[in-house]
């Protein structure tokens, strides 16, 4: 069994990693000599050996466990193994769907490392600089898998600047590629798009409010390029609007509807901001009978969550209250910090300011592909409330 570096963690965390928490913060540990990717033995309070993960030296999330099994190298062949794994555990891809998570970091067992595919491409998106040392095998063995014929590196903005934020590697493609979701045809830019072109962890939720929109008025705030939208379109929805600042976002949105056989025109494309465009609708007077409000992350780090929390509560608030009696209200966070009590609180707050009671359906996570491991809240980072207004108590 070879030997690694050793880390010493000055603070009593044993219990928390061992439930399955990856994670060990700067603040945890001694001063650690070694570079980004490095392979270390972590040692706790006691000098008891604890597991072995990989250094960070210059970030604040310090060390990343991969196992807590002293007879396990952390190495290439372990890395491969957990992604034949999770490839093994995937029911994608399929004949109506191509675009899919293959990789979701600590939920797959692989911290920091996430991979998407759209059809024929893959998007590698390494979370700090350790995770770099993985790139080019995770690439080979993906390349076993599935018939990828282009890559993409998309990079945290936490990276110092030593390198691009996102680069094509081999043979470029077109600056959009499509892929298939439930038989709809989406494209995706896989530089210039949010997270790694497309929001494939709300896959699940888009067909829940497609199945509750035939022959209804759909709004979906936030909308980006109308994922929400496009699937209730197919469903049977009587009209769907779309509202987001981004125009160009509203763009590729008019296109999802034309290239799937869906006419723009029967349907309505807002470029607001989504707090101004509420601003038009008294209480209960809104002319839609179903709402999805996914917002962007309110809270990127612990110390937003006060302000992230009021935030989420006013918009949230102001989304029941426009909404007309019997509507059905889809309501979502996706920030690690805000757990799922923690966004149940928001919403039970909101319903109590708008007097607008709200019988909820369910509240889910994100779909299948985006696994979440045992003792890793954070990794529960999507939550989708649906539910009913019943003001006529």
């Amino acid at each position: 069994m070879r030997h690694y570096p050793r880390v010493d963690l000055t603070i009593a965390i044993e219990e928390t990693l061992q439930a399955g928490h990856p994670w060990i913060f700067a603040d945890a540990v001694g001063s650690v000599d070694g570079t980004a990717g490095d392979i270390v033995d972590v040692h706790d309070t006691h000098g008891q050996w604890l597991g072995r993960g990989v250094l960070d030296p210059d970030s604040p999330l310090r060390v990343r466990l991969w196992t807590l099994n002293p007879q396990v190298n952390v190495d290439d062949r372990l890395l491969e193994k957990r992604i034949r794994a999770a490839f093994k555990r995937r029911p994608f891809p399929t004949t109506e769907t191509t675009g899919f998570r293959l990789l979701h970091g600590e939920g797959d067992r692989i911290p920091g490392l996430v991979c998407d595919v759209y059809g024929s491409l893959a998007v590698l998106r390494p979370d700090g600089m350790a995770a770099e040392r993985w790139l080019k095998k995770a690439r080979q063995v993906i390349q076993q898998l599935l018939p990828i014929e282009h890559w993409v590196i998309r990079r945290s903005r936490k990276y110092s600047g030593a390198l691009p934020q996102a680069e094509w590697w081999g043979e470029k493609a077109e600056e959009t590629v499509n892929f298939l979701e439930n038989g709809l045809t989406y494209e995706v830019d896989p530089i210039a798009g949010q997270k790694t072109g497309f929001f494939l962890d709300q896959r699940a939720n888009r067909s829940r409010i497609a199945g509750v929109s035939q022959g209804k008025r759909l709004l979906n705030l936030f909308g980006y390029t109308g994922g929400f939208s496009v699937a209730a379109a197919r469903q049977g929805a009587a009209r769907t609007t779309t509202v987001d600042l981004a125009k160009p976002a509203l763009k590729t949105a008019r296109r999802h509807f034309e290239i799937n056989g869906l006419p723009s025109s029967a349907h309505g494309f807002e470029a607001a901001d989504v707090f101004d465009y509420l601003e038009q609708f008294s209480d209960g007077s809104a002319p839609f009978e179903v709402v999805v409000c996914d917002p962007p992350s309110f809270a990127h780090r612990r110390s937003d969550l006060p302000k992230a929390t009021a935030k989420y509560e006013e918009l949230f608030a102001r989304v029941l209250s426009i909404m007309p009696d019997h509507s059905t209200v889809a309501l979502a966070s996706c920030s690690s910090h805000i757990d799922r009590t923690r966004f149940l609180d928001i919403v039970s707050a909101a319903a109590q300011t708008s007097e607008s009671p709200l019988i909820l359906s369910g509240c889910w996570s994100a779909d299948v592909d985006h696994p979440t491991a045992i003792g890793f809240t954070e990794g529960d980072y999507l939550q989708f409330a649906q539910g009913t207004i019943l003001r006529d108590r």
